[in-house]
């Protein structure tokens, strides 16, 4: 894939957009993190349908490392639910809502988006979907349904 082939934008309910947001302000001081749900991928039209918050094994307000543990059981559940990874999410505590150079280091899914939240303005939290495709980042917008 390339970043020419990232979707034109992708569909995301408000209701899970909340929950993103909660997520990150409940993981306070430290970055939140989890993965979203989809009949699916962003790139064939899917929807995200299921936001699931893993535990941030890092405990870092820095980086986020999903708990092992967790994301095989969540896996697995989206595995025997015939869904797919639509996103991988994480929050930023005081920075802007892009993929860090770590974050693009460290990107595994290329069929998902990569959604961050950003607190830096804890009244107006920010959530930004990107794809990183290749090291190469594509912001994705979000069309909240």
């Amino acid at each position: 894939m390339s970043a020419a082939e990232s979707p034109a934008s992708a569909r995301l309910p408000a209701a899970i957009r909340d929950e993103l947001v909660a997520s990150s302000r409940a993981a306070l001081p430290n970055e939140a993190c989890g993965i979203l749900a989809g009949p699916a991928s962003a790139f064939d039209g899917g929807a995200a349908t299921e936001f699931h918050g893993l535990r941030n094994a890092a405990a870092s307000p820095f980086f986020y490392q999903i708990d092992a543990a967790e994301q095989l059981k969540v896996m697995l559940a989206i595995d025997d639910a015939d869904a797919v990874v639509w996103g991988i999410f994480h929050s930023h505590v005081a920075s802007a809502p892009r993929p860090s150079a770590t974050d693009v280091r460290l990107a595994a899914y290329p069929d998902a988006l990569y959604l961050l939240c950003s607190l830096r303005d804890p009244d107006a939290p920010e959530v930004r979907a990107w794809t990183i495709l290749d090291g190469t980042i594509t912001e994705v917008p979000l069309e909240l349904t």
